[in-house]
Formats: C-alpha cells, sequence, structure tokens
C-alpha cells in the first residue's frame, strides 16, 4: 500500500494515493507519519479542514513527528488563525531539527502573519540561506515589500519565479510593483 501511495503521489493521483495510505492506517491506526502524509494529501486537493485533522491526529500519536507539528503551525499561518499556537507547534519542530529551513521559514511566515516583521525577516532570511527554495523567495519578497524595501521585494520575487516560473501570483506581486 506504501509503494503504491508514493507512486501514486509522485504521479498527481492524490485521490488514490489517499485510499493507499487509508489502508495503511486501517492496519495500522496509530502510524504517525501515514497520518502525516494524508495530511499533506488533504492540502495538495485543497482541504485544509481534513489536513489539519490528519496532523493533530499524527501529533497525538508521536508528539515529536516534526513534519506533522511544521505543517500544523504553517496551514494556521497561511489561514491566518491559531497564530500562538502555530508559534508553538513550529518551535517545537525546531527543537528537533533546529537547522530545518523550511521550519524557520514557516516560524518566520507566522511572524509575518502577527506584524512580527524584524522576527519574520530574521528567520526567513537564515531560511534563505539554508536553502534556495521559491517559497521562502516569495516569503521574502512579501516582508521586504511590507517594510517598504521595493526592490529587495522585486528580487526574491524574481529568484522565485526563476526555480519555480509558473507562479501567476508572483508575477502579479511583480506586476503591481510597475
Amino acid at each position: 500500500y506504501g509503494y503504491l501511495g508514493q507512486l501514486y503521489y509522485s504521479q498527481g493521483n492524490f485521490y488514490q494515493a489517499i485510499e493507499q495510505f487509508k489502508m495503511i492506517l486501517s492496519l495500522d491506526p496509530q502510524n504517525a507519519e501515514v497520518m502525516y502524509l494524508l495530511g499533506s494529501l488533504y492540502l495538495e486537493i485543497g482541504d485544509p479542514k481534513q489536513a489539519i485533522a490528519f496532523f493533530q491526529e499524527s501529533i497525538q500519536a508521536d508528539p515529536r513527528h516534526e513534519s506533522s507539528l511544521n505543517s500544523l503551525g504553517y496551514v494556521y499561518a497561511e489561514e491566518g488563525t491559531h497564530l500562538d499556537e502555530a508559534v508553538e507547534l513550529i518551535k517545537r519542530a525546531l527543537e528537533i531539527s533546529p537547522n530545518n529551513g523550511a521550519y524557520l521559514d514557516s516560524l518566520g511566515w507566522v511572524y509575518f502573519k502577527k506584524g512580527m516583521y524584524a522576527e519574520a525577516l530574521e528567520l526567513l532570511q537564515q531560511a534563505g540561506n539554508l536553502i534556495e527554495d521559491p517559497v521562502i523567495y516569495d516569503h521574502l519578497g512579501d516582508i521586504y515589500l511590507k517594510i517598504n524595501e521595493i526592490e529587495l521585494a522585486r528580487k526574491y520575487w524574481e529568484l522565485s519565479l526563476k526555480l519555480s516560473p509558473n507562479q501567476k501570483q508572483i508575477v502579479t506581486k511583480l506586476d503591481n510593483l510597475k
């Protein structure tokens, strides 16, 4: 079931992947990793409510499941809800993996959503120094725009587009700078 689920996931057949991972969960109901994968799949199909439920179940099964801690915190940040809880969740993930650029980005993004721009910028810069990622560069562009550093915003959005060219929202952000 796991290999088939991974195959479906890699092909973008998310609904079939969900079915395979649910089969694993029926056989191993406390499998935190499978719960995390299901949460991620539900994000892929645009169902954050189900994703949140699976991330919460994963953390309940394994309170140190760092990917679930980070993902739940990031979803909360994206939705602009439970931001204090999001900070705590992502900090727990960072205690386990302190140099994880994705987790630093997530915490920076929560701080951005909370209006804590200096803290957000510091974390997003750290994340950008660890990994090249279009999402991190997009977030850096957003923070630089917010603090009125227009040329730096442009620079990071262009870097994001260079890594992932088909981002309509980034093109729109760049167009709005003109």
